[in-house]
């Protein structure tokens, strides 16, 4: 297998993210499959702070190259978030929230990313006072309702009060990415790491109990502590489950089978893009029915993945992805650390 300028393990990572979310949009049923509920958005917030922590550590860019590629980045997101949500309605799109996660996460992760047990802590903190914040803002919402311009509900929807996802619960999943980073190489290894990612598990389910036993619960995107502690170590478990996957696969020869996860993962933006307009184009022909359906489920995991593997094998990059590079600043990796170029793409 050739050697890439990419850290696979994280786009494998990235390319279960975005099929996870294909099967928490649009599978019919529940059962083992509602895992995707509580893995898809965690599991996205998880990738940026490892991301980050990663780009921080290994190319060390400039305090000005980072803030503003990461300002830059999040904004792309916001902007096209908003115009993708206008396109389909059935979906919450989660990109604004990710873009305004990256805009805040960049200046935390400064003084942050060399200090994991530092950076834990203030994601436990976080994770708690985040359900207090959303608790708070919700109710604000409640008695201003009538009085607040629609601009004021949006931000404080997308900071704290949000249905789906809000700032303040992902943040501290961000947060754990970026502690995470770390000791990613260590995690990673085939000896320890069946054993790290078996803990996580056991540790995210424990977390969900202990939650389900309180009065706030621990349901997905519900922002409690509990929730977002359990969906944290769940991510957490799937980040390096994906690294040791891929690794396992290439080792018996059957790494090409994972090709279109990755190409997904590579082009995960084109692939949010992608999901967007072909099942809003599904809507016009049928109307307006239940998008939750075995065909639509299937037939958008072949547009999606298929697309996303046709565009990297036959133009090396989607059109989203192009878009973004070609107005990002121009940085030099330091030598030796030219495998993680595009850890944060």
């Amino acid at each position: 297998m050739p050697t890439t300028r990419r850290l696979d393990g994280l786009d494998a990572a990235r390319g279960l993210a975005c099929v996870s979310m294909l099967v928490a949009h649009l599978c019919p049923v529940g059962g083992p499959f509602v895992v995707s509920e509580y893995l898809t958005a965690p599991l996205f917030a998880v990738i940026i702070g490892v991301s980050m922590g990663l780009v921080l550590t290994e190319r060390h860019p400039t305090t000005a190259t980072f803030l503003h590629d990461n300002l830059q980045r999040g904004l792309v997101l916001v902007v096209l978030g908003v115009l993708l949500q206008q396109v389909y309605s059935q979906i919450d799109v989660v990109l604004p929230y990710l873009g305004l996660l990256v805009v805040v996460m960049a200046p935390l992760a400064l003084p942050l990313h060399r200090r994991p047990a530092l950076t834990l802590g203030v994601a436990a903190a976080a994770a708690v006072a985040g359900h207090v914040a959303l608790v708070r803002a919700r109710l604000a919402l409640d008695q201003h309702y009538a009085t607040w311009p629609q601009w004021g509900e949006d931000i404080v929807r997308w900071v704290a009060a949000g249905d789906s996802y809000r700032l303040v619960s992902l943040l501290p999943m961000a947060l754990g990415g970026l502690a995470l980073a770390t000791v990613l190489r260590r995690a990673t290894r085939p000896r320890t790491g069946y054993a790290v990612v078996a803990a996580l598990l056991v540790a995210s389910v424990a977390a969900y109990l202990v939650g389900r036993t309180t009065p706030d619960g621990s349901a997905p995107y519900s922002g409690t502590t509990a929730e977002v502690v359990g969906a944290t170590l769940l991510a957490a478990g799937a980040v390096i489950g994906s690294f040791l996957v891929l690794a396992l696969a290439r080792r018996l020869g059957v790494g090409r089978v994972l090709d279109p996860v990755l190409s997904t993962g590579r082009l995960s933006l084109t692939a949010y893009t992608l999901q967007i307009l072909f099942l809003a184009a599904v809507a016009v022909v049928r109307g307006p029915v239940r998008d939750d359906s075995w065909f639509v489920l299937g037939s958008t995991t072949v547009v999606v993945v298929g697309g996303c593997w046709l565009f990297e094998r036959r133009l090396g990059v989607g059109p989203l992805e192009w878009f973004v590079r070609r107005t990002r600043p121009t940085t030099h990796p330091v030598a030796g650390t030219e495998r993680v170029r595009s850890t944060n793409d």
